[in-house]
């Protein structure tokens, strides 16, 4: 027994020695989750000063930085040598780790800036440098910008009724080519009110719903693209969509009154696109938007924040993202006219795709009508795949309760509570429901999901549908700003658990670049509402 003891103590001695060893070495200090204006990587910074962060890691208690050294260089092989061309701190006593604003060499549009860091501990012992980070500057001048902002060349109604008629999502594409491979492209993209921008009939990126929402007479976000493994030799195009979001509502008289063309900047669907490349051969050479695109109409004739969309799959333009598409009766675009804000590189989490909700049970409470619950309320869109006949015609309804006799309620998510005649104003609709129409083109297993609107609910119902159809028929896809979750909660009350559950889900539902109030009737950022959440949000 006595011996068993010495052999346990000994360990003990040792492996206490080795962790002294370490802290004397600095080894148990590791600098991680490197970050510039918040994010991890960006592509697009168009602040001349970011501000730059780090988190340490350490095995030991009270462990802490006293100082810290930030090499930044233009080159990545540059700052593996230790050579920092654009900027050395030098060692700077300091725990600071949090917004340390880069004072190195000025900073043009489009330079990229590898970085790393390295920190002193409690003991004035240093660290390893951390792994290498970068970030690569955006459009910094408005001179920057050789595109120019284009739309479809019509006007908007002058009738307030005519805002309901058919007035399909413009498709415009760009054929160009080039003569030899691309070492680097950027794509520095943006359209109001939403945009999908898709280059050699690829979808770009995985967000949806761009750009976040602003005060498009003071400023519109726009996102930047690596392209570079998407461009080939000879023949490329770039292709657009647009969707109405909030630069191009409807009239709709919310409570009867108030008219968001009135209060918010609008216009017709326009875009800017500029691709910037860099050839093999060191050459340059660039693609903008300008009156040389072209423009048709797309399969979404109709398509608004609140009140959804139609979809006719029939008139689908195949391959109309794609070089070979023969555009010879396509339209030409024209120059966007409408004032509107500068240009800034987004500096917020895109809305993204975030989870998959199935549907779990399907009840017909009348014949033809199939109420699909997805167990729990979220906000996002649905996902709809059916193999039918051409022309059959499908529609969605959401809410969030049902009747007592089983059928939807879809009143509690009515826009503005326009629940009656005339209350919404010159051709709405006597109730402004949530609701989505999909026509079908016949041609084997057809997928539809909404693009430029979305939704909040638990339950959809669904009429038009030319069977029986299954829990495979509806998924729901849950879309919310991509905020990083900091903090978990979990304890052995099972309620409890439940419950943060539940607000989890409710905040993420309320967060579509702009906290809002609620997001099926009204999804407009409050002031009374963000102070309320605000602490909990955080």
């Amino acid at each position: 027994m006595v011996q068993s003891r010495t052999i346990v103590l000994a360990q003990m001695i040792a492996v206490l020695g080795i962790a002294a060893s370490c802290a004397q070495s600095g080894g148990d200090v590791q600098v991680v989750d490197l970050r510039c204006e918040y994010q991890t990587n960006p592509l697009g910074v168009d602040v001349p000063q970011p501000r730059l962060s780090w988190q340490l890691q350490s095995q030991q208690r009270g462990q802490k930085q006293t100082a810290y050294q930030i090499l930044v260089a233009t080159d990545e092989a540059l700052l593996a040598e230790g050579k920092a061309d654009l900027w050395d701190t030098g060692k700077v006593v300091s725990d600071q780790s949090v917004h340390v604003v880069y004072a190195g060499k000025p900073l043009a549009s489009r330079t990229c800036c590898y970085w790393k860091v390295r920190v002193w501990d409690k003991d004035d012992t240093t660290c390893d440098f951390s792994k290498t980070s970068q970030w690569e500057m955006a459009l910094l001048d408005e001179a920057d910008w050789k595109a120019r902002w284009i739309n479809d060349g019509k006007a908007n109604p002058t009738r307030d009724e005519d805002f309901y008629k058919e007035d399909p999502a413009p498709l415009f594409r760009k054929a160009f080519e080039l003569p030899k491979a691309a070492k680097k492209a950027r794509l520095y993209v943006t359209g109001l009110g939403y945009y999908e921008a898709h280059l050699n009939g690829r979808h770009l990126g995985d967000s949806s719903l761009d750009p976040a929402w602003t005060a498009y007479s003071k400023r519109v976000f726009y996102s930047v693209h690596d392209v570079t493994g998407l461009l080939r030799d000879g023949n490329n195009c770039l292709a657009v969509t647009l969707g109405n979001g909030w630069y191009n509502p409807l009239p709709l008289r919310m409570w009867g009154h108030l008219n968001l063309r009135e209060h918010l900047t609008v216009g017709r669907p326009r875009f800017i696109a500029q691709l910037e490349i860099e050839l093999a051969d060191g050459s340059r050479t660039t693609v903008v938007s300008d009156e040389t695109w072209k423009v048709a109409q797309g399969p979404i004739l109709r398509n608004n924040i609140y009140l959804g969309e139609l979809y006719d799959a029939r008139r689908e333009v195949p391959g109309w993202d794609r070089p070979d598409c023969n555009d010879a009766d396509w339209a030409h675009a024209a120059v966007a006219a409408e004032p509107i804000g500068r240009l800034q590189a987004e500096p917020l989490p895109p809305i993204k795709l975030t989870a998959t909700v199935r549907t779990v049970k399907i009840t017909e409470p009348k014949k033809g009508t199939f109420i699909f619950d997805m167990g729990q309320n979220f906000a996002g869109w649905p996902m709809l795949a059916v193999y039918v006949p051409t022309g059959t015609q499908i529609t969605l309804r959401y809410g969030e309760l049902l009747n007592k006799d089983g059928s939807l309620n879809p009143m509690t998510s009515v826009c503005g509570q326009i629940k009656r005649a005339s209350a919404g104003g010159p051709g709405a609709p006597e109730i402004a429901w949530q609701s989505d129409t999909y026509i079908a083109k016949g041609k084997g297993i057809e997928v539809y999901m909404p693009r430029f609107t979305f939704r909040a609910f638990r339950y959809v119902e669904m009429t038009g549908y030319p069977g029986t159809p299954t829990l495979a028929t509806l998924e729901g896809l849950r879309l919310n700003t991509d905020v990083a979750e900091v903090g978990r909660f979990e304890c052995s009350n099972e309620l409890f658990n439940r419950i943060q559950t539940m607000c989890q889900w409710t905040f993420l539902s309320n967060i579509f670049s702009v906290q809002s109030d609620c997001p099926h009737r009204e999804r407009f950022g409050y002031g009374g509402d963000l102070v309320a959440t605000c602490d909990s949000f955080m």
